[in-house]
């Protein structure tokens, strides 16, 4: 099956936000994206190691995770913590016929996404993340990588399917 018909997100992708903050989808996203019919998407806040990001989800799948959340007890703190930092900023978005998509201001400002970005694709979803913090954070990767796939090996990742 190709990249573009599997209906997931692979990759990664230096662009360039324009000046009315519109990122041009790569030509692989865009196909992702348009294998279903007027796919509107969620842009939400998210962090990894601290660093600031944003998670970019098809509704579809979007709307999978909500009703993951809404099945955990509600009452526990993290749950309520989970629904109110990353649900909550959950904005919708579809992209124009360019392929464009407008980043709301409020997410914008929280990444720090300013001109030069990376996309960063994960199967069903995708990170948005300003350039200059993703060489940094990649580059800790990049060095700890040896210690990672250690342990993956230990997962089972190197076993036959």
């Amino acid at each position: 099956m190709s990249a573009q018909h599997s209906g997931q997100f692979r990759g990664r992708f230096e662009i360039k936000v324009d000046p009315k903050f519109r990122l041009t989808l790569p030509v692989p996203f865009r196909e992702v994206l348009s294998s279903r019919s007027h796919c509107p998407m969620i842009i939400t806040n998210s962090q990894y190691q601290g660093k600031r990001c944003l998670d970019v989800y098809p509704l579809h799948e979007w709307k999978k995770l909500e009703n993951r959340v809404a099945k955990l007890p509600q009452l526990k703190v993290e749950v309520q913590n989970f629904q109110r930092f990353y649900l909550s900023g959950g904005h919708p978005v579809e992209a124009d016929a360019q392929g464009r998509v407008l980043i709301p201001p409020i997410l914008r400002s929280y990444a720090n996404i300013q001109t030069d970005i990376v996309l960063v694709g994960f199967a069903s979803k995708f990170e948005i993340w300003a350039l200059e913090v993703w060489k940094g954070l990649f580059e800790n990767l990049a060095q700890d990588f040896n210690q990672t796939l250690a342990v993956i090996s230990e997962m089972g990742l190197d076993d036959e399917p």
